[in-house]
């Protein structure tokens, strides 16, 4: 019986989620982008961004209480207090509901985007209008530049955010992460942000067309110095090991609204 429940469950989540995908992306999405450069030309690029980061905190949040998920976080680390100062998120990555996850319940922040993604409308203008860097791979000189830009963005003050795995897990364990995939935090002295995300894989698995409901935990940690560390190895080493330990625990923190 259970079974059947479960499947009759994932059936409508999944209509509901493309129908929503359509509709919050699609539709509403194409509305945000017009009023955006409406504000532009009347108020100036700066507000036209203000209104585009604070749709995308909403769509964050509203998509995961849209799709009836509960999402619980537990923070040793008090977001406002990153201030104007950079800072890498760096977060493992278990589905494509990670990034609205993050955008939603830690930072509205860059990302650091497959150049596949800047192709898809809509989608890409709402990454670019974070400030995203989007890197091709197997391009040296678009990568080089690429990582030219991240220096500046860091240099001033920009949040970026960073999956070291390289792609979604297949079985929602954390993969161990590239090698060198921290140098740029290491190299220029940012601080970084860990943040564990547990149970998006099971909603949305990766080659995986089906959603099924499952709650999930993000577990926010202080922010971590670069600095204390002899070697972007053992840098890497120790983030690896703080995300992972908070994976696949089962355990339920206090649910965000």
């Amino acid at each position: 019986m259970n079974k059947i429940v479960l499947f009759f469950k994932r059936i409508l989540l999944t209509i509901w989620f493309y129908l929503g995908l359509i509709w919050y992306v699609g539709i509403y999405g194409t509305w945000v982008i017009i009023r955006s450069k409406i504000i532009e030309k009347t108020k100036g690029k700066e507000k036209a961004e203000e209104y585009i980061i604070n749709v995308l905190k909403k769509f964050g949040k509203n998509a995961f209480k849209l799709m009836g998920v509960k999402v619980y976080v537990e923070s040793e680390f008090d977001l406002s207090q990153m201030g104007d100062e950079a800072y890498m998120i760096v977060a493992n990555h278990q589905s494509l509901l990670d990034i609205p996850l993050i955008i939603g319940y830690v930072f509205p922040t860059a990302f650091i985007a497959k150049k596949e993604l800047s192709k898809v409308p809509i989608v890409s203008f709402f990454i670019e209008a974070l400030g995203s860097v989007f890197i091709e791979r197997g391009n040296a000189t678009q990568s080089a530049k690429a990582l030219r830009e991240l220096r500046k963005k860091l240099i001033d003050g920009q949040k970026l955010v960073l999956f070291p795995e390289g792609t979604r897990t297949l079985d929602g364990e954390v993969k161990p992460f590239k090698r060198g995939s921290l140098m740029i935090p290491y190299r220029y002295k940012v601080k970084i942000l860990p943040v564990a995300i547990d149970g998006a894989y099971e909603i949305a698995k990766k080659g995986r067309l089906y959603i099924t409901p499952h709650p999930i935990n993000i577990t926010i940690f202080k922010p971590v110095n670069p600095e204390e560390f002899g070697s972007e190895a053992e840098l890497r080493d120790y983030i690896y090991k703080l995300i992972a330990s908070k994976v696949n625990k089962k355990e339920e923190f206090e649910e965000v609204v």
